[in-house]
């Protein structure tokens, strides 16, 4: 009875993946372009980033920028211990675009980046906002391509931040790469959907007037981590808002990987902990798909025991498998991203045992960010 039950939830799940995939096909659709004068804002959040800054600054500066657009760049230094502070000052009377906000404490009630964003955010005077990281790293046509989605019409804009190619460790690397890149094909295609379900902040845009008609990040400010999910349940729940995803590889903005495991771990937890902080249908959803891995696990279990239906549990997996990489190559192929579906049969064997892992252990916020451990809200 069970694997005929775990047959019919695969076969569910095939489904939803299938629909997935057809709704990827309306990505990259524009609506006809109104050109209008638009001022925009890069807004980026610096915390001990001296490394990264130097290399996002060109990346910047290269921007090709049309005539029509005005573009300025607020830097926000936010308690930096390093030499970020002489970097942005150095940047500052280099490129007068370059604003600089300094923040030297922490403020109960808000999470650190969150405020960092939001002070940002309310002292410009952009009609648009667009969000990267100081290890971000945008091609020159970045800026442009996001900011063309609001002449057609978009309140908000998502774009993917690729993991940026490594020599070292390809086979970690390509499975990382690959959990990373499924997260933002099912981000597209939830998009598609008018259900949009995840985003990152390393690429993410919207009008200044969205955010300050929704407060800003609302009733999630405090959460410590989520200024690009949590921000975007926040603005999907108004039901009000067009929000567009940009497959085109030219709104790609290069990150760096983790550089170890345990900032790996450490990011997923964080990624894991915001779980339960969804609406109820998100988070049951959520659920859902943890109790269907688990089912996987037991599963493989029995199959190590030689108790299990190995006919049954094969064509499953087939399905499982199957549906996963049509999906993913569908999506790959819009995003320019088929480096890693040869990884698809090794991370579906170890895909339940992560799901697993992280979505419970998630839950109990024991993962390091920037501060020393992360509490479950501000400082105290």
């Amino acid at each position: 009875m069970f694997y005929y039950a775990l047959l019919i939830a695969t076969g569910a799940y095939a489904v939803l993946l299938l629909y997935m995939r057809r709704a990827l096909h309306r990505l990259n659709k524009k609506n006809p372009e109104r050109p209008a004068p638009l001022r925009i804002a890069v807004v980026v959040a610096a915390r001990n980033e001296a490394r990264n800054l130097p290399e996002l600054f060109r990346c910047l500066e290269a921007q090709h920028i049309p005539p029509r657009y005005q573009v300025s760049f607020i830097m926000i230094n936010d308690r930096s211990g390093d030499a970020t502070a002489e970097l942005l000052d150095a940047q500052r009377r280099r490129d007068p675009r370059f604003t600089i906000i300094t923040i030297t404490d922490r403020k109960p009630g808000i999470a650190p980046k969150k405020r960092a964003i939001d002070k940002a955010v309310r002292q410009s005077d952009a009609d648009v906002i667009i969000l990267t990281d100081a290890d971000g790293r945008p091609g020159p046509y970045w800026l442009r391509t996001m900011a063309d989605r609001f002449e057609s019409g978009a309140d908000m804009v998502l774009g993917y931040a690729p993991y940026s190619p490594q020599k070292q460790h390809k086979l970690l690397y390509g499975l990382v790469t690959l959990e990373y890149f499924s997260v933002a094909a099912v981000a597209a295609a939830t998009t598609a959907m008018r259900f949009p379900v995840t985003c990152v902040g390393t690429n993410m845009a919207y009008r200044r007037a969205l955010f300050l008609e929704v407060d800003g990040f609302g009733p999630y400010k405090h959460i410590i981590s989520g200024d690009d999910d949590l921000f975007l349940t926040h603005v999907r729940e108004q039901k009000r808002y067009h929000i567009d995803y940009v497959a085109d590889a030219r709104a790609h903005v290069f990150n760096a990987p983790p550089r170890s495991i345990g900032q790996y771990i450490h990011q997923r937890l964080r990624y894991a902990s915001k779980g339960f902080r969804y609406p109820i249908k998100v988070t049951l959803a959520l659920t859902i798909y943890v109790l269907y891995n688990a089912a996987w696990l037991y599963a493989a279990l029995q199959a190590c025991l030689g108790l299990a239906d190995y006919a049954l549990l094969t064509l499953a997996f087939f399905m499982k498998t199957g549906a996963e990489f049509l999906f993913l190559h569908k999506a790959a192929k819009l995003m320019s991203e088929q480096r890693t579906l040869k990884f698809i049969p090794l991370a579906a064997l170890l895909h339940p045992f992560y799901i697993l892992f992280f979505g419970v252990l998630g839950q109990l916020n024991i993962f390091r960010w920037k501060e020393t451990k992360m509490e479950t809200g501000v400082s105290r």
